[in-house]
């Protein structure tokens, strides 16, 4: 039941450096784009592959610079006894402290044995595969046989060759691990031989007249040609049991559909693993279907004994498996340095923040927004920024999730002490009920961007905007939720201190702004409490944004963007 305990890479695509120890089954890389998931996918499966060679290229080198050697170096616990006997690679077993989950080249008593394998590429571009122990200085070759008892493979866009029984492939593998019948793996070689016999005994009647020209000039040359006759040349017959591949009806699997030959080449894998592979599943969501997505994470985190690596972007991954299977990857597209955490083993907050908003593990950095109000300015904020020449918030490898009100401080806590950078949207209206408050965030260097005290994000709007804007506001309003100009007026005259004045619309006096601010957040009636309204605010303000560069909403939502950029 070969797993991998800790894996090294050097020098390898985008990757300058990368470290990091496994101690569990089923690891999800998630992370940004271009972070490196699945280049880590793509260094396990050379390190432990079972060709005997690989092409590798100058572009396959960390910036193309071919003389600093590409190093892929693996920690293998539970390997095959076969291959830590004395006469293969006994002399170099090293040991996994259980306590630690630290490898060491001393052999402690109790401890798992581990052969650490590495892959080395210089500037020949030839791939050299050892068995490496600090112990000893020289090095063991260890051969594309022995590597493939190991069974690893992995299931990505190039897969037709999972179909098929020939040696090397996930099929035969399967083949290996069960008894087969002594005689039949002959089966395709005797069919052969038997139809070979029946095509010498064809009639080629229409090469005869060719084959007595050559006989008489074979004659005058001196070369006796009786008995020269046409048939199949049997070295020609290359089709054996390698050639044998998986059909459904009479369909080759590798002409399915691709979500098909993704479920078809799972299934082939997790057999192994079942018994003792490791499977490594790039994009493990392409080609599925999101009631299919999670049926295979739940199969794969329930069913599986082997170690199986995934990489996705699909929320429907993330929330079906648990906090602590999700490795998240963060790139620095600088230095090629990997940073990794896996998320905390044995807590249920955070279990409930990744299936509340699981899109936040995909970036490096978050916008937890109070409520869909502020979702809504997001988005608006969204569009300002392509106005403006920016990148979409996305280019920065930003997200802003909906933090659902009163639980968004626990939300943003959560997801910063998960290793990303964290920023809130808020206001300030119930400051003294947050559970964690404001300054708890602070203390996590949660970057927070809010309203003035006690205000909240549509006190703060109205109390800042220009009025031409908010008589925009009252338009859509009136709009959209179908309000007569007399329900309107109700509804702010309900919340005016004093006297109400006849023509309201035009009286820009702060006891209106504070009415309207009121009126607007009424229960059950409120204008702006949805993400489509609130990015109609969103845009109301951004419109005059630079009307109001003197005001706490320009400085929160100018802050909020300067710290995505």
């Amino acid at each position: 039941m070969a797993k991998i305990v800790e894996l090294e890479i050097h020098n390898y695509r985008g990757i300058h450096s990368f470290v990091q120890r496994f101690d569990r089954d089923v690891v999800c890389l998630v992370g940004r784009g271009d972070s490196g998931k699945t280049t880590i996918l793509e260094a396990i499966k050379s390190v432990l592959s079972p060709a005997w060679n690989l092409p590798f290229y100058d572009t396959d080198f960390y910036k193309l610079n071919s003389e600093q050697p590409i190093e892929i170096i693996a920690s293998i616990a539970y390997v095959p006894e076969s291959l830590i006997s004395e006469h293969k690679y006994g002399l170099w077993i090293r040991t996994l402290c259980r306590d630690t989950g630290i490898v060491t080249d001393e052999i402690t008593a109790g401890d798992v044995h581990v052969l650490t394998i590495k892959l080395t590429v210089g500037t020949d571009l030839e791939p050299k595969w050892t068995i490496v122990n600090g112990r000893r200085e020289q090095e063991a070759e260890i051969t594309a046989g022995d590597r493939s008892k190991l069974n690893c493979f992995m299931i990505s866009d190039f897969i037709d060759s999972h179909f098929s029984w020939n040696k090397g492939n996930p099929l035969n593998s399967l083949l290996k691990m069960h008894e087969v019948e002594a005689g039949k793996e002959k089966v395709v070689l005797d069919a052969i031989r038997e139809a070979k016999e029946k095509i010498d005994k064809a009639d080629y009647a229409h090469f005869s007249g060719v084959m007595a020209a050559i006989k008489n000039q074979a004659a005058s040359l001196g070369l006796n040609l009786d008995g020269i006759q046409t048939t199949l040349d049997f070295k020609d017959v290359s089709v054996k049991e390698g050639k044998v591949s998986l059909h459904k009806d009479d369909v080759p699997f590798r002409l399915m559909g691709k979500g098909s030959k993704r479920l078809a080449s799972m299934a082939i894998q997790t057999a192994i693993s079942r018994d003792g592979g490791i499977a490594l599943i790039d994009e493990i969501e392409q080609g599925l279907e999101p009631d299919r997505i999670r049926q295979v994470a739940r199969t794969l985190k329930d069913d599986n004994k082997g170690q199986v690596f995934i990489t996705t972007h699909s929320r429907e991954v993330a929330t079906e498996l648990e906090a602590k299977d999700l490795l998240v990857v963060n790139g620095n597209r600088d230095t090629g340095d990997i940073r990794t955490e896996f998320l905390d083993l044995d807590d249920s907050a955070l279990q409930g923040v990744i299936r509340a908003c699981p899109e936040a593990f995909f970036s490096r950095k978050v916008i937890v927004c109070e409520g869909a109000t502020e979702v809504g300015v997001c988005r608006a904020l969204d569009a300002y920024r392509r106005q403006q020449g920016k990148g979409p918030i996305s280019f920065s490898d930003c997200a802003y999730v909906d933090g659902t009100g009163h639980s968004f401080t626990e939300r943003a806590l959560k997801t910063r002490q998960a290793g990303l950078k964290v920023s809130v949207l808020c206001d300030s209206d119930v400051d003294d009920d947050l559970k964690p408050s404001k300054d708890e965030l602070v203390a996590e260097e949660v970057v927070i961007f809010d309203t003035s005290e006690r205000n909240s994000f549509e006190d703060q709007a109205f109390n800042d905007l220009p009025w031409n804007a908010i008589n925009e506001l009252l338009e859509y309003v009136a709009k959209v939720h179908g309000k007569t100009e007399a329900a309107l007026t109700d509804a702010v005259k309900a919340k005016y201190e004093g006297d109400f004045p006849e023509n309201w619309q035009q009286a820009d006096n702060e006891a209106m702004r504070k009415a309207l601010a009121k009126a607007s957040v009424v229960k059950k009636k409120e204008w702006f409490k949805s993400v489509g309204h609130g990015e109609m605010l969103g845009q109301v303000i951004f419109k005059y944004f630079d009307e109001i560069t003197d005001t706490r909403l320009y400085q929160a939502l100018n802050g909020l963007a300067e710290w995505i950029d």
